[in-house]
């Protein structure tokens, strides 16, 4: 049954990056984005508020199907069902994926969700990979730590984590690609809306159960 929300991993582990960080209070607020592989397009949110995140994946009729909380500080995340009103604990067990990869920061910008991006590139032939971010500064610094709490083996997770520098910036748009120039995935910013979040969306729903694995 929970199987299906698994996936919700790549939504933390891919959604994209930014440039020097600026000078300011952490974000706080929503951030929308689209997943694309092939030709499935998956909506999520992510909910942002200090060291709490809240990962929703959203039908195309614009019901949560599946949520996901994460504590980077205290390493956790759980799964929730809203339509069983269950939810559980989910282990990772998987060790950190080390891969070698050329980086390069250019003076590309652009305009994307509101905030002016820079082109990052993020190459390595061993894994057939070639990673374009456009990522935007101010103050994400939920993002590096949600990644590696979230430990995904994802290129698009795992190549922005290679990047010195990294934190305190966003992807608004993430490109994976093969080294022919097929492209394997891709994360775009919708919308990013700053404002207080609700301490209540990062807990477990009342009246939900455990699932407890046999």
């Amino acid at each position: 049954m929970f199987a299906n929300l698994r996936h919700l991993f790549f939504a933390g582990a891919t959604v994209l990056l930014a440039s020097a960080p600026a000078i300011g209070q952490p974000f706080e607020g929503v951030i929308e984005f689209t997943k694309t592989t092939g030709p499935v397009v998956t909506n999520y949110k992510y909910y942002v508020k200090g060291e709490r995140i809240r990962i929703e994946e959203i039908s195309a009729r614009g019901e949560v199907q599946g949520i996901m909380l994460v504590d980077t500080r205290d390493k956790t995340v759980t799964a929730i069902s809203p339509e069983r009103k269950l939810y559980m604990d989910v282990p990772n067990m998987r060790l950190p994926k080390d891969v070698e990869t050329s980086v390069q920061k250019t003076s590309e910008m652009k305009d994307m969700a509101g905030y002016k991006c820079e082109k990052w590139l993020v190459k390595s032939g061993k894994e057939d990979r070639v990673l374009t971010y456009w990522v935007a500064a101010d103050e994400f610094n939920f993002f590096v730590p949600l990644l590696e709490t979230l430990n995904r083996k994802d290129e698009q997770a795992v190549f922005f984590l290679q990047i010195k520098d990294n934190k305190g910036v966003f992807p608004m748009l993430g490109i994976e690609q093969k080294n022919d120039g097929a492209e394997v995935s891709r994360l775009e910013v919708k919308q990013v809306s700053k404002g207080a979040q609700k301490a209540t969306l990062f807990e477990i729903p009342a009246g939900f159960n455990k699932f407890e694995r046999n």
